[in-house]
């Protein structure tokens, strides 16, 4: 194909791979658009109409139901009450406007910075201070109008969103009509707290007007029993007083008996009630001596505490028998005590007393009836009133609720969304290209060696792992001809290039490590296919696996064995470990191996740099052609850089669309100084999926008829 060509299904290729980093892209910018778009000024606008009502609204009032119009004046200072800090305030607070993110108060930058740097700016700004910066935030926006020579009012809010504008709107309006009615009742409760006061005063009044004629009667019942013309006045004089006499006293009793109770002195009530009361309260007593003297935890001490609980119920019980009884007897002396009072009146109001005397009488009893009468008067208006306050209702209502309008005059957001759109899809086709050819993952040979400036040896097909968990180089044996098995002989096949035998049975083993930039990129499934290739082409191979921390060998080659490498190097300064105990031979092709049977504890660095492994590549190189060393990524660990300068050449692998090309190029850096002046490396580009592969496509038959 002509260099000048475009080719469409690489392009096509790159867009799908890349598809995750262009959408996010443009995601990113039409956010950023968006957010943008949305910080400019777009103002909406939304109103919600209250009607002033001409009609009374006092329901206890039939006759003012009907009446009424509203002039003006009126209406203009309605108006000026809706718009006032008292109904802006009201609606801050049931609308939660102080934490609104538009109108809400936020605390300065300055004292941002103070509290971002722990130097003691305040995180909340305190309740006073952030309703009035919300109350100044929000009067701007507020504009409230009369429409025209009507009764109606427009509460307009001006919001940068649709849904706050109308929310706040109507939240003016309630909050201006509930503190219309608010105002009427707090009226009403005004007016019952001046009659209650009253009603202190009339209540003085009765108890004052009520003894000055019992006092008068009583000197005049004294002075006409004197003068021996009633003896049963005096009689009944006497009677009245040992009634007051006798009142006295139970209502004492009473209180110290409820005293004692509630205190738990049962003694005190049993020497009142002896006869009810007066064993039980022995026993109580007699019972609390027992129990202070049995220990603690005794179950005598337990038998004790439950009488004394049964004993004390009962005498609780008896007690409240008692006062009920002297409650009542006290009600009926109170009532004998007011019949023996009418009758004591009765009586002088019928003597045979003189003008002045009864006028004093008639006087001081009208007083008393008058108290009485202002009293009742002043009762039955205290709860009119509350009856009013509890049926208010406002003289205003809303008649239309503000709705949320469709959309704002300026900008156009979509405009500015969907060029933002096209731009950001044109700056993330921009990105991947850079991506895949300059910080991302490789995708074809060409580019491997453009950005590393290494031979690619093949580019390996991705394969799908077998069901029963084979290891994908199995196919070097299983499948030869597959597109695998074709890739890892040009692998062979370049690395033989590279060493200087381009045929078979050159003189001298070679060792050639297996290396990579970051674990999960195949490497270790390479160096067992290369080492099956390298046994099958008839050459003397030992595969050694050298990452001592992950090792992954023998799981590929489904063993188990009790020694591995690491064990050999651990136990070879003192001699302890036959060479020959490590070693195994692979089930499908003439392979030796020396697997790692576990992961080390320790660090690996200084076995891999001590003289027994040295010795052991040394007696390899004099027993096989070819010593593959399976090493661990060079990116995350440093054995790499110890096993480098005894290898003769490296075949370094690189993940397709995956391995980053920054660090290949550093871990490339590493391994080229490691490595002995003039040992080639080799790269081989693994796992590329065949379907996102510009050229895929052309071989994949060929290798499915031979699979």
């Amino acid at each position: 194909m002509d260099d000048t060509e475009i080719d469409f299904k690489a392009i096509f290729g790159l867009l799908r791979r890349q598809f995750r980093l262009i959408a996010a892209v443009a995601a990113i910018v039409v956010g950023l658009a968006a957010i943008t778009a949305f910080m400019l000024p777009s103002i909406y606008a939304a109103s919600a109409l209250i009607l002033v009502d001409p009609r009374a609204t006092n329901l206890l009032d039939s006759d003012a139901v009907a009446a009424g119009s509203v002039d003006s004046a009126r209406i203009d200072s309605e108006v000026e009450l809706a718009r006032s800090d008292n109904v802006l305030i009201r609606t801050i607070a049931e609308e939660q406007l102080a934490t609104d993110r538009e109108f809400g108060a936020t605390a300065g930058f300055w004292n941002r910075v103070r509290r971002t740097l722990h130097l003691g700016g305040e995180a909340v700004l305190p309740d006073e201070e952030a309703r009035n910066l919300t109350l100044d935030r929000l009067r701007p926006a507020v504009n409230v109008t009369r429409r025209g020579l009507t009764h109606l009012i427009a509460v307009t809010v001006s919001a940068r969103d649709p849904e706050r504008a109308a929310r706040i709107a109507n939240g003016l309006a309630n909050a201006y009509i509930a503190d219309q009615l608010a105002a009427k009742v707090d009226a009403m409760l005004v007016s019952r707290s001046a009659l209650e006061a009253r009603m202190g005063e009339a209540r003085d009044s009765i108890v004052a007007s009520e003894a000055a004629f019992d006092g008068f009667l009583s000197d005049q019942t004294r002075r006409i029993a004197e003068a021996g013309g009633r003896a049963d006045l005096g009689e009944t004089q006497s009677q009245l007083d040992r009634l007051a006499a006798s009142r006295t006293q139970s209502a004492e009793l009473v209180r110290l008996i409820e005293s004692a109770r509630d205190a738990g002195d049962w003694v005190t009530i049993g020497d009142r009630f002896p006869a009810n009361l007066g064993d039980l309260s022995r026993r109580y007593s007699e019972t609390l001596r027992n129990l202070e003297a049995q220990p603690t935890g005794s179950t005598a001490e337990s038998s004790l505490r439950a009488e004394l609980m049964r004993i004390e119920q009962q005498l609780r019980d008896s007690t409240d028998i008692e006062l009920t009884a002297l409650r009542q007897s006290l009600a009926d002396a109170e009532t004998r005590e007011d019949e023996l009072r009418q009758t004591l009146r009765s009586q002088i109001l019928d003597s045979n007393l003189p003008p002045d005397t009864l006028a004093r009488l008639y006087e001081l009893q009208q007083n008393a009836e008058l108290a009485r009468g202002q009293h009742q008067t002043l009762l039955s208006r205290i709860q009119d009133v509350e009856a009013q306050a509890d049926l208010q209702l406002a003289d205003s209502r809303i008649v239309s609720a503000a709705l949320p309008p469709q959309s704002p005059s300026s900008p156009n957001r979509g405009l500015i969304v969907a060029l933002a759109g096209l731009a950001g899809l044109g700056l993330g086709i921009v990105l991947a290209f850079f991506y895949e050819n300059w910080v991302g993952g490789f995708t074809d040979e060409a580019q491997v060696e453009a950005a590393l400036h290494v031979p690619v040896g093949a580019s390996v097909p991705l394969e799908r792992q077998a069901d029963d968990g084979t290891s994908l180089a199995d196919l070097v044996v299983t499948a030869p001809l597959s597109a695998f098995s074709e890739s890892v002989r040009r692998m062979r096949a370049a690395l033989q290039t590279a060493l200087g035998e381009p045929a078979a049975g050159a003189p001298g083993c070679k060792v050639i490590m297996v290396t990579s930039t970051a674990p999960g990129e195949g490497k270790t499934t390479l160096a067992l296919a290369l080492a099956r290739s390298y046994a099958t082409f008839g050459q003397r191979t030992l595969l050694i696996d050298c990452d001592l921390r992950h090792p992954g060998i023998h799981q590929q080659l489904d063993q188990r064995p009790a020694f591995g490498l690491l064990d050999y190097l651990s136990a070879g300064t003192t001699g302890d470990m036959d060479p020959g105990n490590i070693l195994s031979r692979d089930r499908l092709a003439p392979v030796t191996v020396i697997v790692g049977a576990h992961a080390s504890e320790q660090p690996t660095d200084r076995l891999l740099a001590g003289p027994v492994f040295q010795r052991l590549i040394e007696a390899a190189r004099s027993g096989f052609d070819i010593v593959i060393l399976d090493t661990p990524p060079i990116g995350p660990v440093i054995d790499d850089v110890y096993i480098a300068p005894l290898a003769d050449a490296a075949l370094f692998v690189t993940q397709w669309a995956s391995t980053s090309q920054q660090e290949a190029r550093r871990s490339l850096a590493v391994l080229r100084d490691a490595l002995p002046a003039g040992a080639p490396i080799v790269t081989a580009l693994n796992q590329r999926d065949e379907k996102q592969a510009s050229y895929g496509p052309l071989y994949g038959g060929y290798f499915a008829r031979h699979a």
